[in-house]
């Protein structure tokens, strides 16, 4: 059976791109929901997507990835903590801290952000959590709160114990935990998604977008953003990262994550490296609590953030082989070490692939490798001169370390490239 047509109206409607999630996996979908309603001919099933909105849901359904467990790869969830206690616990702590979580699949992530700002001793009355996804079926599970053992992975489970009721084999989440989260339907390409919500001041968005095609992309990223407040950060996968440029977002790095964050028209740069040593200057009416960003000043001049300085960033070279898609897919799906196997195999026979190169840097400095992350970006820029993404993350390094001067020489090749 072949289902381009369908697979079109999945693209247009959701964002799926067949190329990534598979084709096998829509033909067995539309398989599956043929012999359920009785239609022998695909272009019949086709005319009845066009005609329910209940029967295309039912194929959705089929088609959603809903792989999650609890606090799956804890660095977001330090960037959080960072996050919280830097800037929105010195600024806004008398407002109420605003989080959205889509996909939040069957409540794994926001019962995790949930569970974390707890731990840093916030009250419930203190924040609020919109958990938004496109199934019905998830959402279902998600607002009962029971799981199994599969949710639960890792050595760290002491939330488990703190949070969690056992229920026979299951474990039934805390009202405490439960009444912060509000769930609810939604599809981020959606023309009115959450529009009337009010902004957030933090978004996790990090694990759908690997599946979405580039204009699909464009246009979800581009609502989160409207969604964001001022000083907000948005946290997506690492290859969906370089793209949060392009609307304007300050690529920052905090406990190892790459995250976007919304910037103020105009803002006094500081000069500080850590949330642990940051002093603010003196006579400055307003210090801006740092968060490990990678901003530079050089013999006290004032300097323009990189992103600042770039009308536009350049589009990230689009990866169109089904293999480095899989393994992006596995790098943030979070499993780093075969991710990362899966990479080194493919440059043994593709021994010139930049972008091959930029996604081993990318899971590298996801495994806090810097290193070897440096080496992969510099031989990404050896073999494609012109290549944006891998300049940026050489630059970020340079300036973590302190070498100015390196990464304003990096910084002006970037804006050559750009002419600016």
């Amino acid at each position: 059976m072949s289902c381009p047509e369908i697979e079109n109206l999945l693209r247009k409607k959701i964002g799926i791109d067949a190329n990534i999630i598979g084709s096998s996996k829509i033909v067995k979908a539309v398989e599956t929901r043929c012999s359920i309603c009785s239609v022998s001919n695909v272009n019949d099933y086709l005319q009845m997507l066009h005609t329910s909105t209940q029967e295309f849901n039912e194929l959705v359904e089929l088609i959603v990835v809903p792989e999650t467990w609890f606090f799956r790869d804890s660095q977001p969830y330090h960037a959080l903590t960072n996050y919280v206690r830097s800037q929105w616990l010195n600024r806004y702590h008398h407002s109420k801290l605003r989080l959205l979580s889509v996909p939040c699949s069957t409540g794994e992530e926001p019962y995790s952000l949930a569970m974390t700002l707890l731990n840093l001793g916030l009250q419930p009355t203190q924040f609020h959590i919109d958990a938004v996804d496109i199934s019905k079926k998830s959402l279902a599970k998600a607002k009962t709160g029971i799981y199994s053992r599969n949710s639960f992975r890792g050595n760290n489970l002491e939330f488990q114990h703190r949070y969690f009721n056992p229920i026979n084999k299951e474990y039934q989440i805390s009202d405490q935990v439960k009444n912060t989260v509000n769930f609810s339907p939604g599809n981020l390409l959606d023309s009115q998604f959450l529009l009337d919500r009010k902004s957030y001041d933090i978004i996790f968005c990090r694990n759908v977008l690997i599946y979405f095609d580039l204009p699909s992309r464009k246009i979800a990223l581009k609502s989160l953003n409207c969604l964001l407040k001022t000083r907000g950060i948005i946290l997506v996968g690492a290859s969906e990262t370089g793209e949060l440029a392009n609307l304007g977002l300050e690529i920052i790095r905090l406990d190892g994550v790459f995250l976007g964050q919304k910037k103020l028209a105009n803002i006094e740069n500081v000069n500080y490296s850590s949330a642990s040593n940051y002093q603010p200057k003196e006579n400055t009416k307003s210090p801006i609590h740092p968060i490990l960003l990678e901003t530079s000043q050089i013999n006290n001049t004032k300097i323009t953030p990189i992103l600042d300085t770039v009308n536009q960033l350049s589009k990230a070279t689009q990866i169109h082989d089904y293999h480095l898609n899989t393994i992006r897919k596995l790098a943030d799906e979070g499993n780093l070490n075969e991710a990362l196997s899966q990479c080194q195999s493919y440059l043994y026979d593709n021994s010139t692939s930049a972008e091959a190169y930029l996604l081993l840097g990318e899971i590298y400095q996801a495994q806090g490798i810097e290193l070897q992350a440096e080496e992969c970006f510099q031989k990404a820029v050896y073999l494609d001169p012109k290549n944006s993404q891998a300049l940026l993350h050489l630059i970020l390094l340079k300036e973590q370390r302190g070498d100015i001067i390196k990464a304003n020489i990096l910084r002006q090749r970037f804006q050559r490239l750009h002419k600016l």
